[in-house]
């Protein structure tokens, strides 16, 4: 981390540079703003915070004992996920709106994909989840040119497209494939293909450089190519000529390309891309690109399949099961805050812009959660199951879903009130990693107090909730002694196993969101984590009841949605 102070009375600016992870980082930050605010000259602080999206607790303690002093304190933040999470703590935050380092067309006219060694699968994988459109398809792959090219007959299978090998002055229309013959360079200028014999390029004819530069100059920016698996440099000079004509260039994510790596390598070495992508994530954007032309909508079906693949492919998020309603509804939303009218521009920056697929992860991931939420169930918990818990020399909690932590913390209140916290472990598990870090920081917000203190006693409470909190003028914090009684971490409900053998998992308001098939996956996996006299605690709002019961759960108390899992 890097701090840049810059005296320029009556302002100064501290410009913040690199993470806050380390507690050294925090002293700096706090030796600079000690600086700026012994100056007598300066009457404004301005902190930038231009790599960070989480802080420290310490760092956030720090920010918020200089607000209301002399120089005025202003908190500037580059990243969505650190300006909502202060912005959620009630401190005041300017988000400094990224604009993308670039626009895709709103439409193309051409798509081009090109390979060696190792690609035929994945044009044939490319071509068969493309939407038929109002676009041209040009297909390369290196061949020996003495051998038969059976590619057209194994791409009509696969296609809607008309596919053809074309001859020379054949016409170019839409919704048309045009495969690139063994023995030929192909070329496209003024609405044709034009096949020559001319020398190999890059030992290679047909030549992705000649048919790239073709493109660049034919479609300018309406054109996205890609560059797949192969050996050899065939290919660089041509992405670089497409670049310089504003067209759009994806390269393949070598990784995936085994040996026959050197083709995307030597192209990606150049910098003239616009995105090193897996396969998945090509496939969704040359899908949603082929079906720019409506796509004001968040779509069904097909198109936005391949963009949860893609997500979940290349980022790790795996939304492929949620409920598909809501999901829609939250991408709406982010659409709406950024201000992208079309679903295929929308997708394209948040699977190439960093910061944009941090703030889409952040509204997919729902994050509704208060202390003591349905406080009359939890009182059945401490009623009816904390006195089976009571009985296990050594008991293990996971708090699934946990969110930014309200649910972990309100268990841990409700052990050591039981007399159960210290032989406890309490496991509080997301999938978000920025809501965890909040969750470890262990602040809340202050608004939401007064409903706290009412769900606190309303769920069995029987000291105050004040005794575990410590106010401030824009926060409350939880004490260090219950946080350290939690451990978080991350954990993927959709994707990862079984976490461990519990007394008690609680998971509320969370399989809400996930279709049936997705449900019954997870309940599957709470029945293998949890222990044979154990309890299951689901959400009076989850709406699954049936399905809970039909995978074999029995309910302790009728209409408590505290569950046993029986063993024959």
């Amino acid at each position: 981390m890097t701090i840049t102070l810059h005296q320029l009375p009556p302002t100064c600016h501290l410009a913040v540079l690199g993470r806050q992870d380390h507690p050294a980082a925090v002293a700096e930050l706090g030796q600079a703003l000690q600086v700026a605010f012994d100056d007598q000259a300066i009457k404004t602080v301005e902190v930038s915070f231009y790599d960070a999206d989480t802080l420290r607790r310490e760092a956030i303690e720090l920010l918020a004992s200089h607000l209301g002093k002399t120089p005025a304190l202003k908190i500037i933040a580059y990243h969505a996920t650190l300006a909502h999470g202060l912005i959620r703590l009630g401190l005041p935050v300017k988000q400094v709106l990224q604009q993308p380092s670039t626009q895709p067309a709103a439409s193309y006219r051409a798509i081009a994909m090109a390979g060696s060694a190792g690609s035929l699968d994945k044009i044939l994988h490319l071509v068969s989840n493309l939407p038929l459109g109002k676009v041209s398809l040009f297909v390369l792959q290196h061949l020996d040119e003495h051998q038969p090219n059976l590619l057209d007959q194994l791409l009509k299978v696969r296609t809607d497209y008309q596919v053809i090998m074309p001859q020379h002055l054949t016409t170019i229309e839409p919704g048309t494939l045009y495969i690139a013959p063994p023995g030929y360079h192909m070329k496209v200028a003024h609405g044709m293909v034009y096949l020559t014999q001319d020398r190999k390029i890059q030992y290679s004819r047909p030549s992705i450089d000649a048919l790239f530069a073709s493109l660049a100059s034919e479609y300018q920016r309406d054109c996205i190519a890609v560059l797949l698996c192969g050996y050899g440099q065939d290919g660089t000079a041509g992405c670089a000529a497409l670049r310089q004509a504003q067209a759009r260039v994806l390269i393949e994510d070598s990784d995936e390309c085994g040996t026959a790596r050197s083709m995307p390598d030597s192209a990606r070495a150049t910098g003239q891309y616009d995105s090193v992508a897996k396969l998945s994530t090509i496939t969704s954007l040359l899908a949603a690109a082929v079906h720019s032309h409506d796509d004001q909508e968040v779509p069904h079906g097909p198109l936005l399949e391949l963009f949860l693949e893609a997500l979940s492919q290349q980022c790790g998020y795996d939304f492929r099961h949620y409920q598909r309603d809501s999901l829609r509804r939250l991408l709406k939303a982010q659409m709406q805050a950024l201000g992208i009218q079309r679903f295929s521009i929308f997708q394209y920056l948040a699977l190439t812009e960093p910061m944009l697929l941090q703030q889409l992860i952040a509204g997919l991931t729902v994050n509704v959660t208060c202390f003591f939420r349905h406080p009359e169930q939890l009182a059945q918990v401490r009623q009816h199951v904390f006195p089976y818990l009571a009985s296990f020399p050594e008991i293990k909690i996971w708090s699934a879903g946990c969110a930014t932590g309200e649910e972990a913390y309100s268990l841990a209140i409700m052990l050591h009130e039981a007399g159960l916290l210290e032989r406890s472990h309490l496991f509080a598990t997301d999938m978000n990693a920025y809501q965890l870090e909040a969750a470890k920081a262990g602040l809340f917000p202050s608004h939401e107090l007064p409903q706290n203190q009412a769900n606190y006693l309303t769920s069995g409470g029987v000291r105050h909730f004040e005794d575990y909190i410590q106010p401030s003028a824009h926060y409350i914090k939880a004490i260090d002694w219950l946080g350290k009684q939690i451990l978080f971490y991350r954990h993927t409900l959709t994707a990862e196993g079984i976490f461990n053998e519990f007394q008690l998992i609680v998971c509320r308001n969370v399989l809400i969101y996930f279709d049936l098939a997705l449900q019954r996956e997870v309940l599957r996996k709470f029945a293998c984590s949890l222990h044979v006299d154990g309890f299951l605690v689901l959400g009076p709002q989850d709406g699954i009841n049936l399905t809970v019961l039909e995978m074999g759960f029995v309910p302790y108390k009728p209409g408590s949605h505290i569950y046993r899992y029986p063993r024959e």
